[in-house]
């Protein structure tokens, strides 16, 4: 495996990072972690998000492979789910930690935000 220098200007992963890690990418991970929702539902459930940014951010972690867009053709309409992939699910952990940290700080966090 080739070594990757996230602080290099031209690595591939900054990117990838900057989606998943990102405030929509990271949420839309977490709001699929334990069960595949529709898009009205993912858009309801993440407060904020625009249904542009919601289908942006969607359409890039499906590219990336970290999440899977599944169409159900026998409802009428057909229905579509998103839903992680493994390898979408390697990074609830993490995020999850993440968020668990930002919680636990959040007052050190704010007050030095000012």
């Amino acid at each position: 495996m080739q070594d990757i220098d996230i602080f290099s200007k031209d690595c591939p992963t900054r990117f990838n990072l900057s989606v998943i890690s990102g405030k929509w990418g990271l949420l839309i991970i977490l709001a699929l972690a334990d069960h595949s929702l529709r898009f009205s539902e993912l858009v309801r459930t993440i407060g904020g998000i625009s249904e542009r940014m919601a289908s942006q951010t969607l359409k890039y972690l499906e590219r990336c492979g970290v999440v899977r867009r599944r169409v159900v053709q026998h409802a009428k309409p057909p229905q579509v789910y998103y839903e992680l992939t493994p390898l979408g699910r390697q990074f609830v952990a993490p995020l999850s930690q993440l968020v668990e940290i930002a919680n636990r700080n959040v007052d050190a966090l704010i007050y030095h935000h000012d």
